[in-house]
């Protein structure tokens, strides 16, 4: 049976999609609340072609700095990147906010392709999609903090 290339994780977070917005593309700030992802030199202007250089320190064998490109971004609604080796290891995330009973329901997506899929996500989608609840969920408490 093939390997479903895509692991989704959907959070509500109680604040409206303007407002998670804010905290989800500030990327300078996503050290003082993401458990395990921060941005070298973050821009500030982010828009689809835009580079992204980021750090992983989740303490796995993935720890390390990624560059990635934004291909989607509609304020506020949907914000994506894809980055990894061509035709090895790909990966196309992605983060969909709605509205959702007077907050925000948020769908972090990634979908892994390429050569190396199966064998780098068969193991580790139950732990990958944990990791991406536990993101979410800080997420929801930075906003909660009320920044």
């Amino acid at each position: 049976m093939p390997l479903d290339p895509v692991v989704s994780v959907v959070t509500d977070i109680p604040a409206p999609p303007e407002e998670v917005w804010r905290v989800l593309t500030d990327l300078a700030g996503y050290a003082q609340w993401h458990p395990g992802l921060s941005y070298v030199d973050a821009p500030t202007d982010i828009q689809a072609g835009t580079e992204l250089r980021t750090r992983i320190t989740s303490g796995g064998e993935a720890d390390g700095e990624y560059a990635f490109t934004v291909v989607h971004y509609e304020a506020p609604r949907h914000f994506a990147w894809r980055g990894g080796i061509p035709d090895v290891l790909m990966a196309l995330h992605s983060y969909v906010l709605e509205p959702h009973d007077g907050g925000t329901r948020l769908t972090e997506s990634e979908e892994i392709t390429g050569t190396a899929a199966e064998q780098f996500l068969g193991p580790r989608r139950a732990q990958t999609q944990e990791r991406y609840a536990s993101y979410g969920k800080a997420l929801a408490a930075r906003l909660a903090a009320g920044h």
